[in-house]
């Protein structure tokens, strides 16, 4: 039996948190309650109205309380969400989770733990937020099953996808056919071997697609003659086994803008300015890596003949000469001026190349006014350019009466 004439405990007010309204005071009796409604003072405002706040209002120590849209919006412009935000109630943890989930920063540590967040747990559907799928960093932990699954899950709303070098077979790519709402795909890590026909099978519905890079190692060019390309596609990297009959019977879109060649092996010189004669004049962007064993030392020497619209170039010395940026080759044409502005030159490094190409080649076109927006020459080390030489500052004059300048890259 209770022994009534015991006091009874008083409890202690303390701080309780409370999702969407902030603090609240918990433990006060109800006389101290009414106590709190009642006392408010009286605060002037500009227009000399007075307004009755309630006194816990004015009180610095006091948690201000934002609606959740406003949550949201502070959560998703914060520069990286923090897992702790996870933490602080179970509506923030629903906020933040999409958020992390957009674009993971995935390494060979944590691939497994979010291959098991992504495809174990098929409840929360984590899949569905993610945006940008970059697998560059995985080369030996991830199994072609992960990756198709992978896709698979993240199909809804992925829009950025890299592959990754190993672990990219035929069941990646039947995954990949889910993913309609694609717009950059890059398979130029993989070291497989990639079937171009399952390729274009795989992206023929990719409307939303601008951005396509080839893998290195893809083969058998047979039966895409008649490939329908993705009607958005502003940048293509071609690289692997691509034939010059492939190059010369496909019809090539229109809306290319930015053209990249890397290790085309079977590509010659004919098939290369095939293509440029139906979209050079499109082109804003061209970019040559070496090697590509089947051009000659000169072979690109009339692409400016082709592309007269080009914003930024890369050429590979070990394909061009002088003659490239001679009054034969940048033909002046009447009311019309080159709107190039970056031009790289890079090079293997192999004996001869220094000699190919001189500073004074690029001083004579400024000063003839062949290019007459040139404003940043980046220029390899391994050509072998004395920077100290009168003929390179000859060449820094000209371009720096154009507000440009002279880079060495390494």
């Amino acid at each position: 039996m209770a022994n009534r004439s015991r006091p009874q405990k008083t409890r202690v007010p303390y701080r309780k948190y409370v999702a969407g309204e902030g603090f609240s005071k918990v433990g006060f009796t109800r006389q101290d309650r009414a106590h709190n409604k009642e006392d408010v003072v009286a605060v002037d405002n500009a227009a000399n109205d007075q307004q009755e706040l309630p006194r816990s209002s004015l009180n610095p120590n006091s948690m201000m309380t934002l609606p959740w849209e406003l949550q949201k919006l502070i959560i998703k412009y914060s520069e990286r969400p923090a897992l702790n935000y996870l933490l602080v109630c179970s509506r923030w943890y629903w906020l933040t989770v999409p958020l992390i989930y957009r674009s993971p920063k995935l390494t060979s540590k944590n691939f497994s733990n979010f291959v098991t967040a992504v495809i174990a747990d098929r409840k929360k559907k984590m899949g569905s937020y993610v945006c940008e799928l970059d697998l560059s960093t995985i080369m030996q932990s991830g199994k072609n099953s992960y990756v198709s699954k992978l896709l698979r899950r993240c199909s809804p709303h992925l829009e950025k996808f890299t592959a990754p070098q190993t672990s990219f077979g035929y069941a990646p790519l039947i995954s990949l056919k889910a993913c309609c709402e694609l717009k950059y795909l890059d398979l130029g890590l993989v070291s497989e071997t990639v079937k171009l026909k399952e390729l274009f099978q795989a992206i023929k519905n990719f409307t939303k697609l601008t951005h396509l890079s080839f893998p290195r190692s893809s083969i058998d060019c047979k039966g895409c003659e008649g490939f329908v390309w993705p009607s958005n596609l502003q940048y293509l990297k071609l690289s692997g086994g691509i034939t010059n009959e492939f190059i010369r019977d496909t019809t090539w879109p229109a809306t290319i803008k930015t053209l990249e060649f890397s290790y085309c092996p079977q590509i010659d010189e004919n098939s290369l300015y095939v293509l440029l004669m139906r979209i050079g004049n499109n082109l804003r962007h061209l970019y040559f890596h070496y090697p590509m064993p089947s051009l000659r030392d000169n072979s690109l020497d009339y692409v400016f003949r082709y592309c007269t619209n080009l914003i930024s170039i890369q050429l590979t010395v070990d394909y061009v000469t002088k003659w490239a940026f001679s009054e034969y080759m940048l033909v002046e044409i009447e009311g019309f001026e080159r709107p190039l502005k970056t031009i790289y030159l890079v090079s293997s490094g192999a004996l001869g190349m220094s000699a190919k190409i001189h500073p004074d080649d690029f001083t004579i076109a400024i000063m003839e006014q062949r290019l007459p927006h040139l404003q940043n020459l980046s220029v390899s080390s391994k050509l072998g350019w004395d920077m100290k030489s009168s003929d390179v500052e000859d060449l820094v004059t000209a371009i720096d009466d154009q507000d440009g300048g002279l880079y060495l890259s390494h």
